[in-house]
Order: C-alpha cells, then sequence, then structure tokens
C-alpha cells in the first residue's frame, strides 16, 4: 500500500495560479478582449456539441443515466424503489435518471440500456445469487456493457456498496466471493495501492488532488456495509484479477481489510465500496455522514467523474415521447426521512417507489396519455393558425 498526498500537483496548480496572476496583472482589461474570449467559448460549445473541430472529443450533452430499483425496505409491498440521494447524485453533475426496475422483463432492460449513457447500481440490500430478479438485472447490464465497449460504443457503469458487490459477484461468476466486515456506519479514510497513487487510474485521476488527498487523511469515504470483497478473493480468482484492478483498501472495525475501490482494466466499470452520493444527499441522525464542506466536494468530483463519462456515450431515446416516458420525473419521491422503517436501509431521506413491472407499464401508459390530452388543445389552436 502507499498513500500519496498529491503534494506536486498541488505546488503545480499554485505555481500556475501565481502565473496567471502575473498576466492578468500586464494585460489590460479590454472590452474587446472580453468579447472575443465570449466568441471563443461560445465557439468550443457549439464544437463540442456538433463533433468538435481541431481534434476536440465529442460530447453528448444531454446525457441520461439508468438506476437500478431494488426490492425490500423502505418500499411497500409490491413495489421496489430507488433512494433519491442515487438521482440527485447523477442531476448534481447534470445528467438525468431513467429507472430501470429490477423485475423488468429482459427485453425492457435492453430497451432501456440502448437509451441511457450509463448505469448506476446503488447500495443497498439484496440477494446476489443468480435467479434473483436484482442480481439477474445486474449481470444482464454488465454483459451489455462489456458487449458494447467490446463493440467500440463506450458506455460507463459504477456500482456503489451493494452495486460493487453485485458486480464482484457478476464478474467473478462466483456469488460466495464476498466476506462479513464490521463496517456498517462507519466513515474511513482511503488506502491507495500503488496504481492509484501513481496517476495509472482513471477514478482517481479524474479527481482533483485535494479530494484525494482528504480521502486519504479524512474519514470522508462513507462506509455502511457488512459485506464485502477481500483483497485475496481478487488475487485468487482469475476472472477478477484479469477484470479489476484494485485502487483503494478499508480497515473495518476489527482490523480486517476489504477493498474500497475498484476499476476494470480494459472498460470503463467503476466501483466504489464506499457512499460519495450520502455525503451531500443525506441527513439521518441515524448515520455518522460527514457533511464538513470539503466532504461534500467528494460527492460532487465523484458525480462529475461519472457523468463525464456517461458524456462519450451517445445512446438516446427514440424520440422525445420516449425520452419524457423514460425519465425519473413521472414518479414523485416520497419523504421516507421522517419515518423509522423496519429493516436495513433506514437512512433515506427521499426515496422512489415503483409498482412491479407490469403495473409499472400500465399506469406509464396512463401518464402518456394525460400529457398527449393535455397538448392536444394546443396542438389544434396551431393547426388552425
Amino acid at each position: 500500500m502507499h498513500r500519496s498526498r498529491q503534494t506536486a500537483p498541488a505546488l503545480l496548480l499554485c505555481a500556475l495560479a501565481a502565473l496567471a496572476g502575473c498576466a492578468a496583472a500586464v494585460r489590460p482589461p479590454a472590452v474587446a478582449q472580453a468579447q472575443a474570449a465570449a466568441g471563443a467559448l461560445q465557439l468550443e460549445s457549439r464544437s463540442k456539441h456538433s463533433g468538435g473541430k481541431g481534434g476536440e472529443e465529442k460530447l453528448n450533452l444531454r446525457p441520461i443515466i439508468g438506476i437500478v430499483s431494488q426490492l425490500g425496505d423502505p418500499a411497500p409491498k409490491g413495489h421496489s424503489y430507488i433512494a433519491s440521494s442515487y438521482v440527485k447524485l447523477v442531476e448534481s453533475a447534470g445528467a438525468r435518471a431513467v429507472p430501470i426496475l429490477c423485475d423488468m422483463s429482459k427485453e425492457e432492460v435492453e430497451r432501456r440500456f440502448k437509451a441511457v449513457n450509463g448505469i448506476l447500481i446503488p447500495g443497498g440490500a439484496q440477494d446476489l445469487r443468480p435467479g434473483q430478479p436484482f442480481f439477474d438485472t445486474v449481470q444482464q447490464l454488465v454483459d451489455l456493457t462489456i458487449e458494447a465497449n467490446d463493440n467500440g460504443n463506450y458506455f460507463p457503469l459504477h456500482g456503489v456498496c451493494l452495486g460493487m458487490e453485485a458486480l464482484s459477484v457478476a464478474v467473478s461468476r462466483n456469488h460466495s466471493i464476498l466476506s462479513d466486515y464490521d463496517s456498517e456506519n462507519l466513515p474511513s479514510p482511503l488506502f491507495l495501492t500503488d496504481i492509484a497513487a501513481s496517476g495509472r487510474s482513471r477514478f482517481f485521476s479524474a479527481l482533483p488532488p485535494q479530494v484525494v488527498e482528504h480521502l486519504q487523511t479524512r474519514p470522508y469515504a462513507m462506509e455502511n456495509h457488512a459485506h464485502g470483497l477481500a483483497w485475496t478473493a481478487v488475487e485468487e480468482n482469475p476472472r477478477m484479477k484479469e477484470f479489476f484492478d484494485v485502487l483503494s483498501l478499508s480497515v473495518d472495525r476489527v482490523g480486517k481489510v476489504y477493498v474500497s475501490t475498484m476499476e476494470a482494466k480494459k472498460y470503463p466499470i467503476s466501483a466504489t465500496q464506499w457512499h460519495p452520493e450520502k455525503n451531500a444527499f443525506e441527513w439521518t441522525p441515524d448515520k455518522d455522514i460527514p457533511h464538513h464542506p470539503d466532504a461534500i466536494e467528494v460527492t460532487q468530483e465523484v458525480a462529475n467523474f461519472f457523468v463525464s463519462e456517461a458524456r462519450r456515450n451517445f445512446h438516446a431515446p427514440a424520440s422525445q415521447d420516449e425520452e419524457e416516458d423514460l425519465l425519473i420525473y413521472n414518479w414523485a419521491p416520497s419523504y421516507t426521512g421522517k419515518h423509522k422503517y423496519k429493516g436495513e436501509e433506514v437512512d433515506f431521506v427521499e426515496s422512489y417507489f415503483f409498482p412491479l413491472a407490469p403495473e409499472f407499464k400500465r399506469q406509464l401508459a396512463a401518464k402518456r396519455q394525460a400529457r398527449q390530452a393535455q397538448r392536444a388543445p394546443a396542438a389544434a389552436a396551431a393547426a388552425e393558425e
């Protein structure tokens, strides 16, 4: 293990800031210069949207993230849920969310996969064995992600806590690869491996140096899990060792070491055992969630990393009507933070609840018809004009 305080990048940033300050001091604040700069920024924005000039990378400026729902608390019987903190996480970086229900048919899961630009597998508590709805949906999404990337279609996927555990089972093809850990409600620092500390990981290299330093030196990684992945489990499973690079380790209350961050070697697939979304968006007094401004920056920068990855993908709904049908805005979140639910997941301020897939489809059709009925008078008036 190697811990790096990222001092060299910090010094370099200071030097660049000083240089910029000197340049500003000798440059007159001319209106013409300001207008030229504004024009250049507008040209850059148009260039990125239209495919780029001079070798600039084309970006998708309307990214959509698919988020997997799960059964159980706090959802009522006959429903699945998504904690709204995951929706807010992607929205905070300029993306929108589409629910992918864990009990949807394979055909519907694939249809939604082809309409979104990245997949977020959230934390929670689910049965990670083949034949279980949540795991089977995750396995399908992992397989679709790998297939898309193998075909040259850049498509990112990120797992949080349960999401990382599900990824581990899906890739290893071993549902007993996880171990027990005493890390519930245990905000912790991260111990970076040499791969991450030396700047060879996409995930940590994308975060600002001060965020990486804070994650190593302060308890800003919100750990809240009873299961996890041992370092030895990666080393001893050929599929895992070939697929993933371990980026950080953490320690539970009794001194057991587990993998806390990892990413795929060849694919834009990443995972954190810790919860970046909680720092900014969950407020239960029952958990020791870090809310320091520097911890909030962790949330923001992890969101920026993931959504920036999604901007490199160009999946899209078939039409504006389909986009409106897919988005999570069709469903209202419930204020679950004011209640005490029995079960493991009691710390969500807000949650989205979805009926099981057949009823979900029926309700969505009713919402579509209501939207069309609202548009009808305006369309008729426009036709008369």
